[in-house]
């Protein structure tokens, strides 16, 4: 009788009452029918956050988790889609109380038992499987925004279900989906991103859902924001992803597909998604490259895409790939060297860099020198930056600037062109002033940039094509005499890098004997 007239009162509005109804059942133990619509009510009820504090209140996580400790997931499936969709929503909360209460109580391992039950029981009917496994992943990856879930995720064998989870369930779309979800959330935690650069079964199922899913832009961004994280923090990561699924040829041509949609007359939020694909993309294969295996085996495809890419992206004002392309470049360029393809692909690569110096940002240019600076070692790179006119100018312009990324970036390319003697007449009158500036803001603060200050002025001063005024020669004179002595600075970067330089400038700015350049 008592269960009877709790079961009639559950047409009533109040929240509260609700609960504390539902509560009482789950309690007396209900099952069957009744367990599904309870667990029905109660995932309603936790839809509307104002409910937030009542379910603190009255303590229906308990009953919730008791629910899912006591009953067979077999037995009550469809139940269960409700009570851990509950905790998927009731997880979600914007201050995670509840969220903290729920990790506290083990949700975690229940939700692991759970996810495991899903994996490897029969019992159960495909759809409900499925409606039951993104239920559990959803909840999986709203509680990692819990603070203590970040250690208790590492020690659960969640990353090896994700696996079981992807491989049988590769043909279902919101799984994959949800698995991904679950994913990018766990690859930016640095114990359960390590753990997933281990498994080489999931990585290929990773690469593998992006050679398949090409029309599902959703499914692809996960994928690769994963692949993205895995590969910047894991280089054994990204060589057996090279070796065994060869990923930038994946990428590639996703950037082939993804790159002709850039120009479809579509809605904005369909565009926005193109780039973030693209973005993703470009990213997994510019932290791929950071292995000096993989990056001396670039093609010319690769080159000629990331160009393409990047032109398309700077006329669109699409900062994010021209960033990321900016940065693969700056990969390769480190690691190749004369002979190997991207060194051939120079010509191309000086036009296409030579555009962006012209595009207002500040990390644009900073990478765009940065490839530069690799790329100007070459003479015929050189020649060309100093057909254009303005190029140099731009390079001496930012030497003024208060950001040190860009100096150091912009007094490595004016090292490399000083060291030829025909392009000095191109030069600024004022770039000697301009470094002695450089290295009175700058001093021991930052010995790399003061350090190669120092190497400019040498290859701009030792072959006297550039006129000093003795105002500046007196200027430099008695600062670097300043700099060079022990009660000035006794750090040992400072005495190792910058006092040999400067010792040898002393002797040039006193001496009227021949030198080479640096």
């Amino acid at each position: 009788k008592v269960f009877q007239c709790l079961i009639n009162l559950l047409d009533k509005k109040d929240s509260r009452l609700l609960l504390k109804i539902s509560r009482l059942l789950l309690c007396l133990g209900v099952y069957e029918k009744n367990l599904i619509s309870i667990s029905k009510l109660i995932f309603k009820l936790t839809r509307c956050e104002n409910n937030d504090a009542i379910f603190l209140e009255e303590k229906t996580v308990h009953s919730l988790l008791n629910v899912l400790n006591q009953q067979k997931i077999e037995d009550n499936g469809l139940a269960f889609v409700y009570c851990i969709g509950a905790l998927k929503v009731l997880s979600a909360n914007t201050d995670n109380t509840i969220g903290d209460i729920l990790v506290q109580y083990g949700v975690l391992q229940v939700l692991e038992r759970h996810l495991v039950t899903c994996n490897t029981s029969n019992e159960m009917k495909g759809e409900l499987k499925s409606s039951l496994l993104i239920q559990i992943l959803g909840a999986f990856r709203n509680l990692c925004d819990i603070p203590a879930t970040e250690k208790l995720l590492a020690d659960t064998g969640v990353c090896e279900q994700l696996q079981y989870t992807m491989t049988h369930h590769y043909n279902d779309s919101e799984v994959l989906l949800n698995s991904c979800r679950l994913l990018s959330r766990m690859s930016l935690f640095t114990d359960t991103c390590n753990i997933i650069s281990h498994n080489k079964h999931l990585l290929n199922l990773l690469l593998k859902v992006i050679d398949n899913y090409t029309n599902d832009p959703q499914l692809l961004i996960r994928c690769a924001f994963v692949l993205g994280n895995i590969t910047g923090q894991h280089s054994h990561a990204a060589l057996h992803l090279h070796q065994n699924g060869a990923v930038i040829e994946s990428m590639l041509s996703l950037c082939k597909v993804y790159k002709a949609k850039l120009g479809d007359k579509t809605t904005k939020e369909k565009q926005t998604i193109t780039k973030d694909v693209l973005c993703k993309a470009v990213r997994v294969i510019t932290n791929t490259l950071q292995n000096e295996k993989i990056a001396v085996s670039v093609t010319p495809q690769l080159i000629k895409m990331f160009v393409s890419l990047g032109q398309i992206a700077s006329q669109a004002k699409i900062h994010e790939i021209s960033l990321n392309v900016l940065c693969g470049l700056n990969n390769m360029s480190y690691h190749n060297k004369e002979g190997s393809v991207f060194v051939k692909h120079r010509g191309i690569l000086t036009d296409f860099l030579i555009r962006l110096l012209a595009v207002n940002n500040t990390a644009i240019t900073i990478e765009t020198l940065g490839v530069l600076g690799n790329l100007t070692q070459y003479h015929d790179v050189v020649e060309k930056l100093a057909g254009d006119k303005h190029v140099i100018e731009i390079a001496a312009t930012l030497l003024d600037s208060e950001n040190s990324d860009l100096v150091y970036k912009a007094c490595g390319v004016l090292i490399n062109i000083t060291k030829f003697k025909e392009f000095h007449n191109k030069l600024p009158s004022k770039i000697v002033t301009q470094c002695i500036d450089v290295l009175c803001d700058v001093g021991m603060l930052d010995v790399e940039l003061s350090t190669v200050t120092l190497y400019l002025l040498w290859n701009v001063l030792y072959l006297k094509e550039v006129k000093r005024r003795e105002d500046e020669t007196t200027r430099l004179l008695s600062l670097l005499t300043d700099y060079t002595d022990h009660s000035y600075c006794d750090i040992q970067s400072w005495i190792t890098q910058f006092h040999p330089v400067a010792k040898k400038l002393i002797v040039l700015l006193d001496t009227n004997s021949e030198f080479m350049p640096l």
